[in-house]
């Protein structure tokens, strides 16, 4: 655990954090003062360590890009690697990434960072944490004065049209809720340590190293790539604006038109219908074992399936996002493959609510964290944009997609369902007609490696 970054491990609960972006000068001469940059972030970069009863006021974690890495470690040869060909080409690739990612129109990869800087610029990114906005304000201080101090071969990106342009996270009320109001980050993998784990959601799976399983295996595996990447984490790194006036508007819309067919109140229909878009009630309670209404009983249960209770879709329906992200027991087959792809997420809002600035932009910083980003991060994201992975879904039919995160490929594909199908315990079903807003926009991704302690160190020292 004294080796790895514990962001990999630990879900943080600091109030308080700043995600900075950071570009590397690729001149020969600077390299000696990005070494100093990271030599004067190592004190404060928080390990997987049990920190015991006291939570660190402030501390901060790492994150490199291929392009970064090619930078601070020349003798790699990083495109010349075995890095994965998704990591190396990064997550703007039309011919990769973008296959699975799919954003399109304001989402569009040449849209991203609000056209501040390109995509490739992005080499570093610092995810630092705090206890109070005081503390937040050294640790961004020591930060930003180590890249100040590296005359000029440490550049930092601003990618927000805010007072400070950064990705900062806002304390929403409550505070494990999002700009949609949902309760977040409540089911992740448990994170078993087994070294011979063949679970989908083992430690091994994630850590670079380890893993038993055919499929995913998080590489490299071999050469000095290999050695360095070794109890590093890979982290999809991506911004997603949410457009909650156009939410809100969809809910109270649609409710009025859905309260009849319920025989309930149109608030309790806009509150059915953002439950049944997102499989969980905005308290948590998972449909499948609250049906009919929230329940603080369930509201952060994980442990269900929908084999044995669901499998015609009239509790919880088959596109209801976190069905989509996470089908259990339902059963999958994609090109003879069975495995349910699991992943690590470490997420936050940013910007302030509707109610404080109307204008203002804010979301989700979403912190995607995985062993092999195609076969786990971006088979996810496909499956999201394209409900194509499960015999639950009828390929005679047109292909739903997720209602609320999915990028809306459009009616002009003939083979997309347009429509969100809910379907009823009476055998009918209640159908909104599409096409649905786009209730999310990317508003940039990076993948980056979350390297070892040491293979930090080693940055820093240069040896």
């Amino acid at each position: 655990m004294s080796d790895i970054q514990g962001l990999i491990i630990n879900g943080y609960t600091h109030p308080c954090s700043v995600h900075l972006l950071f570009n590397f000068s690729s001149e020969a001469s600077g390299l000696e003062n990005i070494r100093g940059f990271f030599k004067e972030l190592l004190p404060h970069l928080q390990s997987a360590e049990d920190w015991g009863a006291l939570k660190p006021e402030m501390m901060l974690n790492i994150g490199l890009t291929a392009g970064g890495i090619a930078i601070v470690k020349p003798e790699l040869d990083v495109q010349n690697s075995s890095f994965s060909t998704t990591f190396k080409k990064g997550p703007w690739d039309p011919n990769n990434a973008q296959q699975s990612l799919g954003d399109y129109g304001a989402g569009d990869p040449s849209e991203w960072w609000n056209k501040k800087f390109k995509n490739e610029e992005v080499h570093c990114v610092v995810h630092a944490y705090a206890m109070n906005p005081g503390a937040q304000e050294s640790i961004v201080a020591i930060i930003t004065a180590a890249a100040a101090n590296s005359n000029t071969a440490v550049k930092e990106l601003k990618p927000l049209v805010s007072n400070t342009g950064r990705l900062e996270q806002y304390l929403l009320v409550p505070s494990d809720f999002i700009h949609f109001r949902y309760r977040d980050s409540i089911d992740e993998p448990d994170l078993n340590d087994d070294p011979a784990g063949e679970d989908q959601q083992d430690l091994n799976n994630f850590l670079i190293g380890y893993s038993t399983l055919q499929d995913p295996i998080p590489g490299p595996l071999s050469g000095p790539e290999a050695k360095f990447a070794k109890n590093g984490c890979y982290n999809a790194f991506r911004i997603l604006y949410q457009d909650t006036a156009a939410f809100y508007k969809f809910l109270e819309e649609q409710a009025a038109l859905i309260a009849p067919k319920l025989k309930q109140t149109e608030e309790f229909a806009a509150e059915w219908l953002a439950a049944k878009m997102c499989g969980r009630w905005r308290n948590g309670s998972p449909l499948v074992l609250s049906p009919e209404k929230p329940e603080q009983a369930t509201s952060k249960s994980t442990d269900f399936g929908y084999l044995a209770n669901d499998m015609k879709g009239s509790k919880c329906p088959f596109s209801a996002h976190t069905r989509v992200a996470n089908p259990r027991d339902e059963g999958v087959d994609v090109a003879g493959s069975t495995i349910v792809p699991r992943l690590l997420r470490r997420g936050m809002a940013y910007g302030p609510p509707l109610s404080v600035d109307p204008g203002a932009d804010r979301g989700l910083i979403g912190l995607f964290l995985c062993g092999d980003l195609n076969t786990q991060f971006e088979t996810l994201y496909g499956w999201m944009n394209m409900n194509n992975f499960s015999d639950v879904f009828d390929p005679a039919k047109k292909t739903p997609q997720d209602p609320l995160v999915a990028n809306r490929i459009g009616a002009e594909q003939g083979n997309i369902d347009i429509d969100f199908t809910i379907p009823m315990e009476d055998g009918t079903s209640i159908v909104i007609a599409g096409p649905l807003p786009q209730f999310i926009v990317t508003r940039g991704t990076a993948y980056c490696l979350l390297p070892s302690i040491s293979a930090l160190k080693e940055i820093a020292s240069g040896i």
